[in-house]
């Protein structure tokens, strides 16, 4: 488990990391995004140098990425609108590529075991 996570109708500690279900009130806990804790980079930092294109992605570490977001960026501007939005999504993807926690996907029959329900 990345961090803490809470109930967020009772705001009690969840502690088993896979729980669909808060223990205390039985609410059902959301699956959502949550941000890795262990980042080597600033989000705002990343974000502030991609006004440059691909500055943010350099900055990260992603020399690749960095060289084609800025080629990309300027060929677009050269298309008018497409150049704005493909430089924001250029900062988007400095700020939150690489620092978003995903949660597994859930497969049909996964709590299963040997045809059973696993009912822990």
């Amino acid at each position: 488990m990345a961090g803490p996570r809470f109930c967020s109708s009772c705001g009690h500690p969840v502690v088993v990391g896979d729980a669909r279900f808060c223990k205390d009130c039985g609410a059902p806990l959301s699956a959502g995004i949550h941000f890795k804790p262990d980042l080597k980079w600033n989000p705002w930092v990343a974000a502030g140098l991609s006004l440059v294109p691909g500055l943010g992605q350099f900055y990260k570490g992603q020399w690749l990425y960095a060289v084609l977001w800025f080629v990309g960026v300027m060929i677009a501007y050269t298309a008018g609108p497409l150049g704005v939005v493909l430089h924001l999504l250029c900062i988007v993807n400095a700020a939150v590529g690489g620092a978003i926690d995903l949660p597994a996907p859930r497969l049909p029959g996964a709590d299963r075991v040997d045809g059973f329900a696993n009912r822990q």
